[in-house]
This record gives C-alpha cells, structure tokens and sequence, in this order.
C-alpha cells in the first residue's frame, strides 16, 4: 500500500481515539442533553465508535479491493 492510505488510516484513527480522550471528552462531559434517552458523554463515545468501525471497514475494503486476503 502508499503512503498515503497509511498516512489517511492513522490520522483518521488518531482524530477518532482523540475525540473519545481528551479534548474531545472534556467538550461533551456533560448529563444534558440526552441524545435517545442517554447522556451527551455515552452518546458521543457511542457515535466516535461507529465513526472509527466505519472508517476502519472502508480502509479494509479499499486496502483489498474485493480480493480474497489470506
């Protein structure tokens, strides 16, 4: 692979893991509001987890292109 897949790859899971550390932790650390009946702070790991599965699935397919890997 390029450098530039690996380089998108890791920045998008730095941006991710640091969404759900700090800072991006101490901009929704709060109760209210509830996003679906849950707390701002649950809501927003819950979101950056499904932004980093789908980022990861799309950098695995791209990376394979159909193929079968072994």
């Amino acid at each position: 692979m390029n450098k530039t897949y690996h380089l998108l790859t890791g920045l998008h899971f730095a941006v991710c893991t640091l969404a759900m550390i700090w800072p991006g932790a101490l901009i929704a650390n709060r109760i209210e509001p509830t996003v679906l009946g849950l707390p701002f702070l649950f809501f927003w790991y819950i979101l950056w987890m499904l932004i980093l599965f789908v980022g990861m699935w799309v950098a695995f397919v791209v990376r394979h292109r159909g193929g079968r890997h072994e």
